[in-house]
């Protein structure tokens, strides 16, 4: 069975405009699962996909579509593409955008793998994604499996009850189905789930909470259940519901993983989790629940850093190693420390939303904002560049709220964080706002001036940062032409930085150089000169 794997992430209506340069760790552990059970696939974006046309006279029995509840679009798209040119294909669609279950009444295809997929589709492959024998008690016993329409969705019914990474491992040889691997940032994953089970008073109100006090302290809470069943987390956030508490993957797995990567062309590795610093905490099997206690498992953190750098360090060509998300509630003098040891000059996330601390409580965060303002400080003095992410539109958000985070935007983050990113907020399907249905700010002309007035204050920001850049010499790779103007590339900084622009007459793509920033074209672009 010819297989194709169609990576729709992030590609909203069918071309990324965001993430330009970054590659999902999802279909890459999927194509890993074929390999396990000794079958082939290939992995291909969804843009480019729709754009080629060297499918239409290739026989691929099974399309496998990985994709978000933002790339409905794209999806829609991709399939009207397979029911033309392969009618008698069948077609599986997994990844978040299964959490909203009524899709399989917008989109047709055949089987749905709700949630965490992993076991359902090495059952499919067993059974030769035969879909009536995979109803038979042999393949289904796990598994809960309703038909809507003639559509087939599967979840699993015991997904938190091991962990995943004993499993199954990543495919790496199937980077290269990327064209663009040679310069993006590969994402690695190494925790599933969230510790952060507390739930704001937002959402314990709408759930119905009966008070029983297990969630009131986040230091205490020492398991994820609810009378009430209302969802735990940060309420805009899906992770804790869908994935449960951290697991964590094997470090020599881990190694194993980003050295393969790095041997088959990559140069920027991202160690992904939705809180890097939930790694084993608690130890090898202890289910975490808390988002504050115990403390980061130091010891296990520098054991997987120093390895990682040590693998990284005998690379030929420059390399870097960076860290997604961390959770401020457990950052210390002493982490940030470890980290700067072994991944100097690289970026990090921290998670604040907002800093209105009512607002922060409100909403379900597992820290007040001024342990973010901490953390950035405690990170830039440790030689990190830290990235600030806050979210306007939230419930809860009021005039004061905006003005709270505005002014101390405009006041007190310059010596903190090197950028701030802020999005809109959009109701995920299994998050708590959206399962206990909280209600949404009304669209009030002030508010509307004052998340205005925020976002300019962020621009301007994220714009004299890059002007206070100029100047500097970062190593970057040539990774495009630019689209708009002629003779000019995109180059993208090996370690922390934004896109740098570059003018020049020659073909310099694939190229790596020192280059000197000269300017700032937006509060996202830098405009730099090659130092020859």
């Amino acid at each position: 069975m010819n297989a194709l794997i169609v990576d729709a992430l992030a590609a909203n209506e069918g071309r990324r405009k965001f993430s330009r340069d970054a590659i999902g760790a999802g279909p890459r552990l999927l194509a890993g699962i074929f390999e396990k059970n000794t079958r082939d696939v290939r992995i291909k974006r969804v843009e480019n996909f729709l754009e080629d046309n060297g499918e239409v006279n290739e026989r691929i029995d099974l399309f496998l579509i990985s994709a978000m509840s933002v790339d409905k679009i794209a999806v829609q798209k991709a399939i009207k593409k397979i029911k033309n040119n392969h009618p008698n294909s069948k077609i599986i669609l997994g990844g978040p955008i299964l959490s909203e279950i009524s899709i399989s009444r917008e989109i047709k295809f055949d089987v749905g793998v709700i949630g965490e997929g992993e076991r359902i589709v090495e059952q499919l492959i067993k059974c030769d994604f035969n879909f009536e024998i995979f109803q038979e008690p042999e393949y289904s016993m796990n598994f809960n499996i309703e038909k809507d329409s003639q559509t087939l969705l599967i979840q699993d019914t015991k997904p938190f009850n091991f962990n995943i990474f004993d499993l199954y491992f990543s495919s790496t040889k199937r980077i290269s189905d990327y064209p663009d691997h040679w310069f993006s940032k590969v994402y690695v994953e190494l925790v599933r789930g969230c510790s952060n089970h507390y739930r704001g008073d937002l959402v314990k109100t709408a759930g119905g909470c009966s008070e029983c006090g297990e969630c009131d302290d986040p230091d205490t809470i020492i398991s994820g259940d609810c009378p009430e069943d209302i969802p735990s987390g940060c309420g805009f956030c899906s992770v804790s519901s869908t994935f449960g508490a951290p697991r964590s993957k094997k470090i020599d797995l881990i190694s194993k993983e980003v050295e393969e990567l790095l041997n088959h062309g990559v140069r920027r590795i991202v160690l992904s989790a939705p809180g890097f610093l939930d790694f084993y905490r608690g130890g090898e099997n202890k289910k975490i629940f808390s988002p504050t206690k115990p403390s980061a498992n130091h010891e296990k953190l520098e054991k997987l850093l120093q390895i990682l750098s040590e693998i990284r360090d005998k690379q030929e060509q420059t390399c870097s190693i960076s860290i997604e998300n961390v959770k401020p509630s457990l950052v210390t003098a002493e982490i940030t420390k470890l980290i700067g040891k072994f991944l100097p000059n690289t970026s990090i996330s921290i998670g604040c939303e907002t800093f209105d601390v009512s607002h922060s409580n409100l909403i379900g965060r597992p820290s007040e904002p001024s342990r973010a303002l901490e953390a950035a400080k405690l990170f830039s003095a440790d030689g990190i560049s830290p990235q600030i992410y806050l979210i306007h539109s939230l419930p809860g958000e009021t005039v004061r709220s905006l003005e709270i985070t505005k002014e101390i935007v405009e006041k007190q983050l310059s010596e903190y964080a090197e950028k701030i990113t802020v999005y809109k907020y959009l109701s995920l399907p299994s998050s708590p706002f959206t399962v206990t249905d909280v209600e949404l700010p009304r669209k009030r002309h002030l508010l509307d001036i004052k998340r205005d007035e925020l976002k300019d204050s962020i621009i301007e920001f994220n714009l004299e940062k890059k002007k206070q850049m100029i100047g500097e010499k970062l190593i970057t790779i040539v990774a495009e032409k630019d689209r708009v103007r002629e003779n000019t590339y995109i180059s993208y900084p090996i370690f922390s930085g934004p896109a740098i622009s570059i003018y020049s007459e020659k073909s310099i793509l694939g190229n790596t150089y020192a280059v000197k920033i000269i300017g700032a074209l937006s509060d996202k672009l830098l405009e730099g000169k090659i130092e020859f």
